[in-house]
């Protein structure tokens, strides 16, 4: 199948935001315990009903793309309760208020203040397609602000 269609094949992947749903999060199982006895993670997540909306929309644009582009085989991706991309963020948001955020603008939790959480988890939503370079940034800053705090024996 490669061999014979390989050159007369191409797909579109758009990623799509997920807005913030309070009852979505991550804590350690209650039950289930790995090999040493510890409790696991547990990722509790639904997606907020926009979401659904939104990604049935860009499908159908990236639909209307191929049709204009000649194609005659169309295949959908099912959706599920992520879609096809997983840049899930906004599990640690990031805040100046501790009882709405885990972290402040340097990714320095509120609560445990030799903490820092650099991740996609800090960020609401995507502020681009892919969170890679806004999560970088914010490493570096997060890495300038603990060295500055170690060096006032601060953490």
């Amino acid at each position: 199948m490669l061999g014979r269609h390989f050159n007369q094949t191409f797909s579109t992947l758009s990623h799509c935001t997920s807005l913030s749903v309070e009852s979505n999060g991550v804590d350690l199982d209650p039950t289930v315990k790995d090999a040493w006895g510890l409790p696991v993670p547990r990722i509790t997540f639904q997606p907020h009903p926009d979401d659904r909306k939104n990604l049935a929309r860009t499908q159908h644009r990236q639909v209307k793309i191929m049709e204009a582009a000649g194609a005659t085989k169309i295949w959908r991706y099912p959706f599920d309760d992520i879609g096809v991309s997983r840049h899930l963020m906004g599990t640690m948001r990031m805040g100046n208020d501790p009882a709405r955020s885990v972290v402040n603008r340097f990714n320095r939790a509120h609560d445990v203040p030799n903490l820092f959480i650099v991740d996609g988890n800090s960020l609401v939503t995507s502020a681009r397609q892919q969170p890679t370079a806004t999560i970088q940034a914010l490493a570096y800053r997060a890495a300038e602000t603990a060295a500055t705090a170690a060096k006032k024996a601060e953490l």
